[in-house]
């Protein structure tokens, strides 16, 4: 995942090893360490989506100088998604999303996978979609449930 020079992020193929290198208790819903591991996991999913659907475009990491930051964009900003294990979006969450759009106005899709209730947009166009959810509250892949990325096609 690519990131401004200052700065890298890091993913780990297992949120669960990360957790235990940092020797952090329990995931609990609202802390920073479980926004951490939403974060990872919509990273894993979009990696693995990329990969199904044979893409060639990488995803990476945005950030202004200021601070405000896109957790993932894809390729040549065909796609910027931001994670949020919010069940609540508030207008902060989508600042660095509307400030990539104000930065790159060609970007494409703009997308926040969120815990709201249910799925939404914007006035201005910034989609909310949910992670899905299976039997018994098991998360289903991405791939599935997002209709964002039927779009997404090799070129």
């Amino acid at each position: 995942m690519g990131a401004a020079p200052d700065r890298q992020e890091y993913a780990f193929a297992d949120v669960g090893v990360a957790k235990r290198l940092a020797r952090r208790g329990a995931l609990i819903p609202g802390s920073e360490l479980y926004g951490k591991a939403f974060e990872s996991w919509v990273f894993h999913e979009l990696s693995a989506l990329c990969a199904y659907r044979e893409l060639d475009d990488e995803l990476f990491y945005w950030r202004l100088a200021g601070g405000t930051e896109v957790d993932f964009v894809l390729g040549d900003m065909r796609l910027a998604v931001e994670a949020k294990a919010s069940a609540r979006i508030a207008p902060h969450h989508l600042r660095g999303l509307r400030s990539l759009s104000t930065e790159h106005p060609a970007v494409g899709r703009r997308v926040v996978v969120c815990l709201e209730p249910r799925a939404r947009r914007t006035d201005d166009g910034i989609d909310l979609v949910l992670p899905a959810t299976g039997p018994a509250g098991a998360t289903v892949p991405i791939s599935r449930p997002w209709g964002f990325v039927r779009d997404l096609r090799a070129e």
